[in-house]
């Protein structure tokens, strides 16, 4: 006879194979049917426009120079931190220093003939008014009266021009200063250096152009990226819409932001 609990194990036997023929059934049927089916939800529908372009500093400035020597220093590399005015190269100061002092002598120079000038214009001032006090008694002709005063008009001249003459060395002694301190190679903003260009030895000449020779990024918390869409999809592109993009560095990251100009 059975007992009691060989009836119930009976019993679950049939129930699990019973709804394994169940569920065998319904998986045929649905693959027959050639669909499966899932709850309604409401969603959002989204139309993307996928393009390639180049994550770039939204501000990056180039630094030159706009005198032409080797580089005798060098004072930052990729990823160095730069604060406005910060030396950052040197190119050789001593033919520009030469010229300073060159300069500087050209200015002496030209001080004393102003102090020559001043002290000749003095004695044919004198020389004139000697000259027509003794006019004035008739004991010297008019002749001696005007070489005199002719005399006295052109010291005038002379020291006018040897004045002017001052101005003008002054100025290219302040021009060679400044071009003394554009040896000196400052960055112009607060920012991190993103190329270097030239090495210590090299020449850079600045005779036609001004050679690049360092990038700085103002700030590499703010990036744009930089590309072009395809024509069959501009049309749909308009400043302001949401945009993403993920670079290979992190591809499993995106990064989000907006469209900021459309070229023309």
């Amino acid at each position: 006879m059975l007992t009691r609990r060989n009836l119930i194990l009976i019993a679950l036997c049939l129930l699990l194979g019973a709804a394994g023929y169940t569920y065998w059934r319904s998986a045929e049927d649905e693959a027959k049917d050639g669909y499966v089916t899932e709850k309604i939800e409401r969603g959002t529908v989204a139309s993307t426009v996928t393009a390639t372009g180049t994550v770039n500093p939204v501000t990056t400035v180039q630094v030159g120079t706009y005198v032409s020597g080797p580089i005798q220093a060098i004072y930052v590399d990729y990823n160095s931190p730069v604060k406005k005015g910060q030396l950052v190269a040197k190119i050789d100061p001593a033919p520009f220093a030469v010229k300073v002092r060159q300069a500087e002598a050209d200015v002496a120079n030209a001080r004393a003939k102003v102090q020559k000038d001043l002290a000749d214009l003095e004695l044919k001032k004198l020389t004139l008014q000697r000259n027509q006090d003794l006019r004035a008694k008739n004991l010297i002709s008019q002749n001696d009266v005007d070489t005199a005063k002719s005399n006295y008009d052109q010291a005038v001249a002379q020291l006018a021009l040897d004045r002017a003459s001052v101005q003008q060395t002054e100025a290219a002694l302040q021009a060679a200063r400044i071009n003394l301190s554009y040896t000196d190679i400052t960055s112009p903003v607060d920012g991190v250096v993103v190329s270097r260009n030239v090495d210590v030895g090299q020449t850079v000449a600045a005779s036609f152009q001004t050679p690049t020779l360092f990038l700085i990024a103002q700030d590499l918390t703010k990036m744009q990226v930089d590309t072009n869409v395809s024509e069959s999809d501009i049309g749909d592109i308009r400043q302001g819409l949401p945009a993403s993009f993920t670079v290979d560095a992190y591809p499993a990251k995106p990064f989000h932001g907006t469209v900021a100009q459309v070229r023309n």
